[in-house]
């Protein structure tokens, strides 16, 4: 696939997940011809490496989004949303991976390996939103043992990273780390809390029903991407990057594991066979792998669900899911 001619941005260029886009982008076999890296007035970061050369940063106010071909905004949700909006109307191609438009029907929702054929909906325009590095990890693996059988409830127990809340988040809990070591106070400004050397049970506002915006958000986004109710309980755990879950899958008791695992296996999930320690996935061995990983497969005690675990590098999986789903977008725009 050739897209020399192509002149794509990067909203949030500086960040944990910008940075990972421009990893992926430049080792993906459709490489444009030019990166225009884009931050917001506070980023401190003036350039960014793009195939051995260092290419400025531009304040985000400043570029001409008429002039780009298409972008992918990985910006803080807060300031994201607007900058969409406009990168849509001045006709741009538009993968969102900042969770912005999530709740958006408009934006379809999908993974490369999953629900590209809703890019080709009425109401698509050329734009995508990529979901939540949580649904994405509990999505993918539900998504694909409902391809082969017919699932009930699922329920998942998602630890999330400091990188699933930015790069602040990420320099916080480096600097409560550090300072805990000291004995002096922490910082506590993204986590009120605390988050080093601890977990937190509530993520996101709590609400009335006792589920927290985010876990309500997530199941949305998990039930768009496969049609299966999922009730996901997120706990942020004292990860600088890395996701983790646990995922019960009800299903029919008949289904044999070995059959489970074969259509993990076809939905691109990497499965981890035997119980060795030492080969299971987790989160900081599986840094920079590109897929989602899957472990200890197993039937619950009373034999009426499929109870696994699952793991991924949050931020190199969305990275790919970005890249991949501009490369579709590009496509059906040739076709």
């Amino acid at each position: 696939m050739s897209k020399d001619g192509l002149r794509v941005g990067v909203a949030g260029a500086t960040g944990a997940l910008g940075k990972e886009i421009i990893s992926v982008l430049e080792a993906s076999p459709w490489r444009p011809g030019t990166i225009v890296p884009l931050a917001s007035a506070k980023s401190t970061v003036p350039f960014v490496d793009w195939q051995g050369s260092q290419v400025a940063v531009d304040e985000l106010g400043h570029e001409d989004l008429g002039s780009l071909d298409a972008v992918f905004v990985a910006l803080p949700r807060a300031i994201a949303r607007d900058f969409v909006e406009r990168a849509a109307v001045a006709g741009v191609r538009v993968v969102d991976a900042s969770g912005s438009h999530l709740d958006d029907l408009n934006f379809p929702l999908v993974l490369p390996w999953m629900g590209l054929d809703k890019l080709g909906a009425p109401r698509a325009r050329d734009v995508a939103a990529i979901p939540s590095a949580a649904a994405t990890l509990v999505g993918t693996v539900v998504g694909a043992i409902a391809r082969g059988f017919d699932v009930g409830s699922v329920t998942a127990t998602v630890m999330t990273p400091a990188s699933a809340a930015g790069r602040d988040a990420i320099e916080e809990l480096s600097r409560q780390v550090v300072s805990l070591f000291n004995g002096s106070p922490p910082p506590r400004k993204v986590y009120p809390q605390g988050l080093a050397f601890d977990l937190l049970p509530l993520v996101g506002e709590a609400g009335v029903t006792g589920w927290s915006t985010e876990e309500i958000r997530i199941a949305a986004e998990i039930g768009r991407l496969t049609s299966v109710r999922a009730d996901v309980t997120l706990v942020a755990a004292p990860l600088f990057s890395g996701m983790a879950a646990t995922i019960r899958v009800e299903i029919d008791e008949d289904v044999l594991v070995e059959d489970v695992i074969d259509k993990l296996e076809e939905g691109l999930v990497k499965v981890t066979l035997g119980s060795d320690p030492r080969k299971l996935p987790r989160p900081r061995k599986l840094e920079g792998e590109r897929q989602v990983h899957v472990a200890r497969v197993r039937r619950t005690l009373d034999g009426k669900a499929i109870e696994l675990w699952a793991s991924m590098d949050n931020l190199r999986v969305a990275a790919v899911a970005a890249v991949g789903t501009m490369a579709a977008l590009l496509d059906r725009q040739e076709s």
